[in-house]
């Protein structure tokens, strides 16, 4: 089996990439709210006209239906009546299946992050079985085999049933690098792992038979790679990053990163892609690491970097690689709670939105920014051309430029504390003045104990979000209101199921919300 030599490349990658996603976070998230970002300014007489009367938000405050005491560590999933959510416990990770309707209890089961943790994000996850039914999938402890080498975090692919919590699938020990994750047409159970060389695999394994197929002819990709989007895969082979465009089996086409994103681009630094089915395209965003240093040694150094050179956003041809357009400066890590629905992506007439750095640098090793402003840009997908933009305000670390609207994508909140907006994403212009009567869904960074012997340095890991009631600025405030409702996606049955710090609750919405 794998000797310590043989894993030494494997985790040296995982920890790197933990760094980085670390800083990635520190930019972009503050403590109560998960989008600060630069924004509208302050309204003046020259401000667009209203697209339409202003939306009237429902102001009426709301009270939970149920609650269950959890510490958890991000938004639940829901299906089937069903929502799944971890939680953090002494120690680790617990996956909790929920009544939606009752909030009742209905299986519990332990989570391991995997080797690729803090990397990865440790999420809730789904898949269905040919026959349809919906099973929740993690990793689990695994004993080690007797000649792992001293490695230590082995782990087992599991798969339960959402609804019972019936275990339908086991499998045996891994270094898994990846949590479990449905695999190229929605079903079964797929995973990656290290062998005994310390390259990756991939698994696919078939939850009615329990087959265990991996290797080539499930992704015959070379060397250490992972899922970074829809079917597109980091690689790295030697000293080399590239993109890979992997189906069914096959591989489409696979670019050294540069040639995509440009000098010093790697997902090492961050990364975010959103795929569109439709266009035959993904847009993406990556860091950069501008300066002749290693990316691991940037925070082992005092320098400083201009923002405009830390980001970079590529739109290419999903079926080929084929770079079409590109902006320096700017990243679409900023839109990742915002759905896509509405959008061009998915046949809407709204336009996606990106942030643009317009001046100022980010400081290392600290991570904050230094004389930074930026914007809000509502872009075309498939030529990168602005189609709308905000002015450019000052943005550092304590600004919360953009509120979280968890929607279809056809409105975004912007703004400052003293003047915010509900912005129509296929203008530009505001739909709705907001006051401080308006309630909304503010987000508040969480993480985890990692579990004990953890192959790299660090004691905790990212997780997700806990949400909590605010004003436009970000303010918490004591309840809920059925406006601040409509925008919580997590819905079964009418009933909204949200993620609070302390507690997951459940709150039944009004029949004109369902």
């Amino acid at each position: 089996m794998m000797s310590s030599a043989s894993t030494a490349r494997g985790r040296k990658r995982f920890k790197l990439l933990g760094v980085g996603l670390a800083a990635v976070g520190a930019l972009l998230l503050s403590s109560c709210v998960a989008l600060p970002l630069p924004g509208m300014p302050k309204a003046t007489p020259t401000s667009p006209a209203p697209t339409k009367a202003p939306d009237a938000r429902n102001t009426e405050t709301t009270t939970a239906a149920w609650e269950l005491p959890l510490e958890p560590l991000g938004q639940p999933v829901v299906s089937d009546g069903v929502a799944l959510v971890y939680a953090k416990v002494s120690g680790g990770v617990e996956a909790h299946a929920i009544a939606v309707s009752t909030g009742k209890e209905l299986w519990k089961q332990p989570v391991h992050p995997g080797i690729g943790a803090p990397a990865i994000p440790l999420e809730p996850a789904l898949t269905k079985t040919e026959a349809g039914q919906t099973a929740a999938i993690f990793l689990q402890a695994a004993t080690p085999p007797a000649d792992n080498g001293g490695t230590s975090w082995w782990t087992t692919p599991v798969a339960v049933d959402l609804k019972t919590g019936k275990e339908l699938f086991r499998g045996r020990a891994e270094l898994a690098t990846t949590p479990p994750f449905a695999c190229d047409d929605h079903v079964d159970l797929c995973f990656i792992s290290l062998d005994d060389a310390s390259l990756s695999v991939e698994h696919w394994i078939d939850l009615t038979s329990g087959e265990d197929l991996s290797g080539p002819d499930i992704n015959p990709l070379t060397g250490n790679f992972r899922p970074v989007g829809k079917g597109l895969y980091s690689v790295v082979t030697g000293a080399t990053e590239s993109l890979a465009r992997v189906s069914y089996g096959e591989v489409l086409w696979q670019l050294d990163v540069e040639k995509i994103f440009g000098k010093g681009a790697t997902t090492d630094l961050g990364w975010y892609f959103t795929y569109s089915e439709k266009l035959d395209l993904y847009v993406g965003s990556l860091g950069y690491n501008p300066t002749d240093k290693d990316a691991a040694k940037l925070w082992e150094t005092t320098l400083s970097i201009d923002l405009r050179d830390a980001f970079k956003t590529v739109g290419f041809r999903a079926s080929s690689g084929r770079v079409l357009w590109s902006s320096p400066g700017s990243h679409v890590m900023c839109a990742r709670s915002m759905g896509t629905a509405a959008t061009k992506f998915e046949g809407g007439d709204a336009f996606p939105i990106r942030c643009e750095y317009t001046e100022g640098f980010v400081d290392y090793p600290s991570g904050n920014y230094r004389g930074s402003r930026g914007k809000v840009v509502g872009y075309d997908p498939q030529t990168g051309d602005s189609k709308w933009e905000s002015k450019p305000v000052d943005v550092n670390w304590y600004s919360h430029g953009m509120l979280p609207s968890v929607n279809r994508g056809d409105q975004v909140m912007a703004g400052t504390f003293w003047d915010s907006n509900l912005i129509d994403t296929r203008t530009g212009k505001f739909r709705s003045k907001t006051t401080f009567e308006d309630v909304f869904v503010c987000l508040k960074e969480t993480d985890f104990d990692v579990p004990p012997n953890a192959p790299y340095k660090s004691a905790t890991a990212a997780g997700g979000f806990t949400a909590f009631p605010c004003t436009k600025g970000g303010t918490a405030v004591p309840s809920f209101t059925y406006g601040a409702l409509t925008d919580v996606d997590t819905t079964d049955n009418g009933i909204a199921v949200i993620s609070l710090e302390g507690k997951v609750a459940g709150y039944k919405l009004l029949k004109e919300f369902t």
